[in-house]
């Protein structure tokens, strides 16, 4: 019975196409928007610009940063597990960037009734809406922060090496090519002879070189040989 009533309620969510311009722009933008009251639940979202979709939790929607981050590890076994303690694969999408969505699955606010807090035992005391805004606002640089650092369409050693030269010196991706220190380039596949810097840049070469070396034994002291 309780299933019936749950997937009546998903059915009569509203899922506008957010196409970009017009009323779409109102719609994301607006804080009574469904996106805005869907957070928590399961959406199905279209991006801009090569029609991406990806199904997951809505963790936040933003009108200060104009983004959403949806999660896209698989729901959790407990659908009443809070949004914090879920596991996490985060992606951030702009608003300008969203075609449609879909909500496939309600979370806690869209099972919420109506009947509000007046009654609520023990009270409840007013919301610091300031310090929600600020904790939401770095939540969403930080993920940011992460999407960046992480790697498209480049393989699982590729990202693991990024991630040991990100952690002693600054590090960012261009398309597949890891870039160190703003001048040396570490190009696929990622070998150290993949190592590249313009003249008068030897000592960061040398000292890119020192961490990829210890990041490769490390690696193979705890890689299982083959054979036994």
């Amino acid at each position: 019975m309780a299933d019936n009533k749950r997937q009546s309620m998903v059915g009569k969510v509203a899922t506008p196409n957010l196409k970009a311009g017009g009323v779409a722009n109102k719609d994301v933008g607006d804080a009574d928007s469904n996106l805005y009251k869907a957070v928590g639940s399961r959406i199905k979202i279209t991006c801009a610009p090569n029609n991406n979709v990806l199904e997951g939790t809505l963790f936040t929607a933003c009108n200060t940063t104009n983004a959403i981050a949806i999660n896209t590890a698989p729901a959790p076994p407990n659908p009443s597990a809070s949004l914090s303690s879920q596991p996490g694969d985060y992606h951030i999408i702009p608003f300008a960037h969203i075609l449609s969505f879909e909500i496939i699955g309600l979370g806690e606010r869209g099972q919420q009734t109506n009947a509000g807090f007046d009654n609520a035992v023990p009270s409840i005391a007013k919301v610091d809406m300031a310090a929600l805004m600020a904790r939401e606002e770095q939540t969403i640089r930080e993920m940011k922060k992460k999407d960046e650092q992480r790697g498209k369409g480049v393989s699982r050693e590729a990202q693991e090496i990024f991630d040991a030269v990100s952690r002693t010196l600054p590090t960012e991706w261009h398309q597949q090519d890891i870039v160190v220190n703003q001048a040396v380039l570490i190009k696929p596949p990622y070998t150290l002879d993949s190592i590249k810097a313009p003249a008068g840049k030897e000592q960061s070469v040398i000292q890119v070189k020192k961490i990829l070396e210890r990041h490769f034994q490390k690696k193979a002291a705890t890689t299982p040989r083959k054979g036994g």
